[in-house]
């Protein structure tokens, strides 16, 4: 009966908040009605709702079934799409309805990703901010559940988003309490991500120093990392290797750079391809040997 009421509320709030498919209006603090046939569109009344209906009747179709909308969802996000992932959010609510706390988690964590992989792609700020949203609501879960690595992950994601919309501050005090979870836990996954976080936060406001130090860290705890260490150690060197070429400190490079080459051919190798962050290290090996660097045989135009 909560969850209903809950339900409801919700829907209310959608109301208010949404415009007129027709019309486009925003009618302020008087509730939009509900096309009964979709569910999924507004309009200020039968007089909007007539003038669309011959645009919409294409597209107007009964709300799939919950069950439907699960193994869509899993289809979509096993396929790693995370645009058509996101066209079920608006289903959120009702998904997460009666459910344990492992499978809301999941499912807040699966509309989370397809925000940050949209924020990553598109430096896109409603992104960051939805982002946030669900990764707070999953922040609290997984502390109840007691899964602290990924709850340490989840703040630096929040830590990410923060970064995009520029609240430096907030994002600093997300990766600080992400590290002191993965010390205090022993996760070093944890650490080496929330370290790269603060680093870049230390350098971009001019602490040098303290910025290449969280970076060292980050490259320290790496190879400690309980699974997975290689993708870790191969941002962490990526980052390190930027920062220490902007200050051309070869000394500190040179013992670097045939590590930071291994883990990218290994990445390589799996993908079957040369990855960009390979290719990142050998130009660093031809910059501290003072060889030209080449991509290849050049072609000279016809």
């Amino acid at each position: 009966m909560a969850a209903s009421a809950a339900r409801l509320a919700m829907e209310s709030i959608e109301a208010s908040a949404a415009c007129c498919a027709h019309c486009r209006r925003h009618c302020s603090g008087v509730p939009l009605k509900r096309c009964s046939g979709c569910k999924q569109v507004y309009y200020c009344g039968a007089e909007c709702q007539n003038a669309a209906w011959r645009r919409h009747k294409k597209t107007c179709e009964p709300p799939l079934p919950l069950n439907k909308v699960r193994q869509n969802l899993k289809a979509d996000h096993d396929a790693s799409d995370w645009r058509a992932v996101l066209k079920w959010e608006r289903r959120m609510e009702e998904l997460l309805e009666g459910c344990t706390d492992a499978s809301c988690e999941w499912h807040l964590h699966v509309f989370a990703w397809c925000h940050a992989m949209g924020r990553n792609s598109t430096r896109s700020r409603t992104h960051a901010l939805a982002a946030i949203g669900l990764e707070e609501r999953r922040v609290e879960l997984l502390g109840k559940m007691e899964r602290f690595r990924d709850q340490g992950a989840a703040l630096c994601s929040i830590g990410d988003s923060l970064y995009i919309i520029e609240n430096m501050q907030a994002a600093a005090t997300h990766y600080q309490r992400a590290r002191d979870l993965g010390a205090a836990h022993g996760f070093f996954s944890v650490e080496c991500e929330a370290c790269m976080g603060l680093g870049l936060l230390a350098l971009e406001e001019g602490r040098h120093e303290e910025g290449l130090d969280l970076y060292r860290n980050a490259v320290a705890a790496a190879p400690l990392n309980e699974s997975d260490a290689s993708s870790y150690e191969l941002n962490a060197l990526q980052r390190l290797t930027e920062a220490l070429l902007t200050t051309s400190s070869w000394d500190e490079l040179e013992p670097l750079a045939p590590r930071y080459r291994e883990v990218a051919r290994a990445e390589s190798a799996n993908k079957g391809r040369m990855s960009h962050l390979e290719l990142k290290a050998v130009y660093l090996i031809a910059r501290l040997h003072e060889v030209p660097f080449s991509l290849g045989p050049r072609v000279e135009p016809l």
